[in-house]
């Protein structure tokens, strides 16, 4: 079971008090772009959104903005978004192009980000031969379908930031999925409140009672070197979507299906048809005797003969690896993935300019499809956050209480916070590694 053995007093750090100025001043959030952004590997796209040469992202954080792009050996380079004759951004959006153009002047750049034009050059009477007009590029990683950039030049390997991560989610080949759908929107609260609310599960009782209905409602965090896991405390199996929780109203037969429809219901994620199905058949053949045990492996025998059926090719993750995944997992800073076999529900949380109360907010689904059946998405605005058409009740739930935090904090009537030292263990490591990074404000043991 996940619950550390059942040794829960051993995850249980000291307790400690968080300041409340990394959320809410201005000083701060200016600070965060040298000391944080400069230096931190980030989450710029997905590889799915540029599959071809000459695809780009534009990826923007702070007043930085990024050219992320497919070179012509399909390998993925990145540059600043700024011309080198005047500064002028080259890039919006996302988009095909054959080289880069900057439509002030007209010079232009290959997709190497290597000069390829300059309009009367011959003005310049070949002052311009000793200068590089290349565009500034910038390091790129890659991992599990994401792109990475990182502005330092000295940065570590991706590979090594990501070290923790890549051992226990590696395997789940999330390269291998798709997005089912995905939305974004500003947001009324510090990027850190944002990413807090999503890698912890203490709020969940009271922010989301109808989850309390299959498990206990008790979650534990751990530290995964800079990043974080989160697991639910008496709960068999691992992933999101797929353990079996204790619980003295339903026998474990009924289990799977009622959690899974919920998730399809509330959360429009976390699930999929084929499992959804799979459920509905363990319940049926199953006897009231069996164990969660026998009810887990069941439900993965039938979801992975019914996607092999149409085509969905499940990686090969031995029960006992699993059993790792837990719930969800921080992806220092501002990523959130939710991961399973064959679907995932992920975030990335940016601030939203210098402002310490704005954020920009993405959420989206990943599933694992045939090749070729897999949906045609875009990034949807989805602004109302009380729109049951725009988000799921989940997220609803979510969306009414962060900005709530935001308001308290900024009223100058508290000065720390208390969280919870084993249900919050993910803030608290957010918070100690971030305060690494900033020099200041790290959590204060009690």
């Amino acid at each position: 079971m996940n619950d550390v053995g059942g040794k829960l007093d051993e995850a249980i750090e000291a307790p400690v008090r968080l300041h409340v100025e990394p959320y809410v001043s201005k000083a701060y959030a200016r600070e965060e772009k040298d000391k944080l952004w400069s230096k931190v590997w980030q989450l710029a796209c997905r590889e799915e959104e540029i599959p071809n040469p000459g695809d780009y992202y534009t990826y923007d954080i702070l007043d930085q903005s990024f050219i992320v792009l497919r070179a012509e050996d399909g390998g993925i380079v990145a540059h600043h978004n700024v011309c080198r004759h005047r500064g002028k951004r080259l890039t919006s959006g996302t988009g095909h192009v054959s080289h880069l153009h900057c439509g002030y002047h007209g010079w232009q750049w290959n997709l190497r980000g290597e000069n390829i034009r300059v309009l009367n050059k011959e003005h310049w009477c070949g002052g311009l031969d000793k200068v590089d007009l290349s565009l500034a590029s910038v390091k790129v990683g890659r991992w599990g379908g994401y792109v990475y950039i990182n502005l330092d030049p000295d940065c570590e390997p991706l590979e090594e930031f990501l070290a923790p991560v890549i051992d226990v989610i590696g395997p789940l080949d999330l390269g291998g999925m798709r997005y089912k759908w995905r939305k974004w929107l500003r947001y009324p609260a510090n990027w850190k409140v944002v990413t807090e609310a999503f890698i912890e599960g203490y709020h969940a009782p009271a922010t989301h009672p109808q989850t309390a209905k299959f498990g206990t409602g008790v979650t534990a965090g751990s530290a995964e070197g800079i990043h974080a896991k989160m697991w639910a405390v008496g709960v068999e199996g691992g992933g999101i979507g797929t353990g079996i929780g204790a619980t003295s109203t339903h026998k474990p037969k009924d289990l799977p299906f009622l959690g899974i429809q919920q998730a399809a219901e509330t959360v429009w994620a976390n699930y999929s048809e084929t499992l959804l199905e799979a459920a509905r058949l363990t319940a049926q053949a199953l006897p009231e005797s069996a164990t969660p045990a026998e009810v887990g492996a069941d439900l993965m025998r039938r979801a992975h003969a019914i996607d092999a059926a149409r085509g969905v090719e499940w990686p090969e993750v031995a029960p006992e690896h699993m059993a790792r995944v837990g719930i969800n997992w921080h992806v220092f800073p501002n990523q959130v993935i939710l991961p399973n076999l064959t679907f995932a529900l992920g975030f990335r949380v940016r601030p939203d300019g210098f402002d310490p109360n704005s954020c920009i907010t993405e959420i989206y689904a990943l599933e694992r499809y045939p090749d070729g059946l897999e949906p045609k998405t875009e990034w949807v605005e989805s602004p109302d956050i009380t729109s049951k058409e725009q988000w799921p009740l989940l997220l609803r739930q979510d969306f009414r209480q962060m900005h709530e935090i935001q308001q308290g904090m900024v009223s100058g009537s508290i000065e720390y916070m208390y969280p919870n030292p084993l249900q919050e263990a993910g803030v608290v490591n957010f918070q100690r590694n971030l305060a690494d990074y900033m020099g200041c404000c790290a959590p204060e043991v009690l």
